[in-house]
């Protein structure tokens, strides 16, 4: 396992169940840099996916874009899991929403409420770059479950936006999960 520069490795027992925002909060506020990614495990960026994510991200700027990867393709799982822009901006907006159901529309509302704080949501389609491991059908939008979820994130999501909510998490003193959170260098 790699733990440069580039990728490093976290892991917490803090997180009793699955919960995507929270998961994805955690993994951008450990993050050192000014641009963070996310990227769903069931993604992939593509030869020298990184890259293209950092010259994109400097073409239309950090400081006014949110990258979107996205292949158009609503069935195969690359809507949501490849989103970037810069961390100050992620921090502005609040993070992901950790008040939603542990899945579905997370990312959507990510989207929605960078548009409404001004910034510029540009959708990169190169397929290249946004492939997706296929989930079985258990995970899929066709288990009731996710559904349930998905429909009352949604309906949070329009209810936080229409009342001018743009930022996530304002009723929480931090974002994602702080303590205890090893790197296998720390064993």
């Amino acid at each position: 396992m790699y733990t440069g520069n580039h990728l490093k490795y976290y892991y917490t027992e803090e997180l009793h169940s699955w919960h995507a925002s929270i998961a994805q909060n955690t993994s951008h506020i450990l993050a050192n840099n000014d641009i963070v990614v996310n990227l769903d495990c069931d993604n992939f960026t593509g030869k020298n996916g990184g890259l293209f994510v950092i010259e994109n991200m400097i073409k239309y700027g950090c400081d006014k874009t949110v990258l979107h990867q996205f292949n158009n393709e609503y069935d195969d799982g690359s809507y949501g899991g490849r989103i970037t822009l810069s961390k100050s901006n992620f921090l502005k907006l609040g993070g992901y929403d950790e008040n939603f159901d542990p899945e579905g529309y997370h990312d959507k509302d990510l989207l929605l409420r960078a548009q409404q704080m001004g910034l510029s949501t540009i959708d990169l389609t190169d397929k290249i770059y946004c492939n997706t491991i296929l989930i079985p059908d258990e995970k899929t939008m066709d288990n009731p479950s996710q559904k349930e979820m998905y429909e009352r994130n949604y309906q949070s999501s329009v209810k936080n936006i229409t009342s001018g909510k743009l930022k996530a998490n304002i009723d929480k003193d931090h974002i994602g999960i702080i303590d205890n959170i090893y790197t296998f260098e720390n064993e």
